[in-house]
């Protein structure tokens, strides 16, 4: 079997499917990538049995037909250091591998392909499309904020719920929860799934680069992504997610606004000053100012810095106290891409919820929840 085919394409796609590969699993042969001849056309192919991705792309030339299982992590180092030139691959019937380009050849060893695993199948399978854009923005508003799959593993996915007239992703790890729902999406569906975070993180490097719709398809236990010659199937997490629109607070009625920026910066200021293990910072908001402290008393640090802003108290009274964990709450402001930030607030024991200040009318519908670090943790 021999092919040529442009070294920055298959850069590229080693890439994308390298992401899945799982160089630690006890199967030694899916810690490696399926390359396969068909129709003039490279395949290739990864799994760590939890999800698979492919992706193809046409070659210059070609002479046989076949497959090898190849070490991703060689390939893809030396395909760093080579302009976009054509690369001759010669596999023998040994496996031996042969490459060459750029006035330099390569050699190294692949494997059988006979017990790669197979693609998986998806039965009685519903679908829609969604824009690629719309997508990866959903995902990097979300997936921060989930859990750890060792403490609740249908909390360490991002839950999809389908309306016919719109979409919503929601994330949380119960210390903090992110809802994205976006009015542009017509799915024509009504269904939910749990999506698992490790190929969601795939598709959020690979989208940004991509252009057009995504197709979804699904069914009770998988989902498979599509778009320009590359297909990811992934097991859905089996259970059922918390009910989220139960613990959003109606009656948050203090309103906080502040420049979104200046705040975070401030915030980043001061955190290393904070216990590193409840990152409190206590927020004593003022009618047109905050005061920010972080501090350690077990150490004796301590670090105050103010912000301008507005507040409005409906419940009385000129301040409001109230301590987050500087940690997420970083993590929020770096997710939020407007100027300005709305805080809504009850008291200090309650949850706050957090919003882009967004002008004129938009399709997207973003709110934000952080639970308070009890004052004098």
């Amino acid at each position: 079997m021999k092919f040529i085919v442009p070294s920055q394409l298959l850069l590229k796609n080693l890439q994308s499917v390298s992401s899945i590969v799982a160089p630690n699993n006890a199967m030694p042969i899916v810690a490696s990538v399926l390359f396969e001849i068909k129709n003039n056309k490279l395949i290739l192919t990864s799994t760590d049995l939890e999800s698979t991705m492919i992706t193809q792309m046409d070659v210059s030339d070609s002479e046989g037909e076949g497959a090898v299982v190849v070490p991703p992590s060689i390939v893809l180092e030396t395909l760093k250091f080579l302009p976009d030139v054509p690369v001759v691959f010669s596999v023998g019937e040994d496996y031996s591998i042969e490459m060459s380009g750029d006035e330099a050849n390569y050699k190294l060893v692949g494997t059988s392909a006979e017990g790669f695993p197979q693609k998986p199948e998806l039965s009685n399978s519903t679908s829609f499309e969604i824009d690629t854009k719309v997508f990866a923005n959903a995902i990097t508003k979300t997936i921060f904020a989930t859990g750890q799959s060792d403490v609740r593993p249908i909390m360490a996915g991002v839950f999809c719920e389908l309306k016919p007239d719109n979409i919503t992703f929601v994330a949380t790890d119960a210390h903090r929860l992110v809802r994205y729902r976006n009015n542009s999406v017509k799915t024509g569906v009504e269904a939910s799934m749990v999506l698992a975070k490790k190929p969601l993180n795939a598709l959020k490097s690979i989208l940004p680069t991509l252009e057009g719709n995504l197709r979804v398809d699904f069914d009770d236990s998988r989902v498979c992504f599509t778009i320009d010659g590359l297909q990811l199937y992934a097991k859905l997490v089996e259970g059922k997610y918390p009910n989220y629109e139960a613990v959003i607070p109606q009656n948050n009625n203090n309103t906080l606004q502040v420049e979104r920026l200046p705040f975070l910066q401030r915030m980043r200021s001061i955190s290393p000053y904070a216990n590193q293990a409840t990152h409190q910072v206590r927020i004593k908001i003022e009618p047109t100012s905050m005061r920010l402290t972080a501090e350690d008393i077990d150490i004796s640090n301590k670090a105050t810095t103010t912000v301008a802003c507005n507040f409005e108290n409906v419940d009385g009274g000129d301040d409001f106290e109230i301590g987050f964990s500087s940690k997420f709450l970083q993590e929020i402001l770096a997710n939020i891409d407007t100027n300005d930030v709305v805080f809504k607030l009850s008291h200090p024991t309650a949850a706050g919820l957090v919003y882009p200040l967004v002008e004129g009318e938009t399709d997207e519908d973003i709110l934000m929840l952080l639970m308070p670090v009890m004052l004098g943790a």
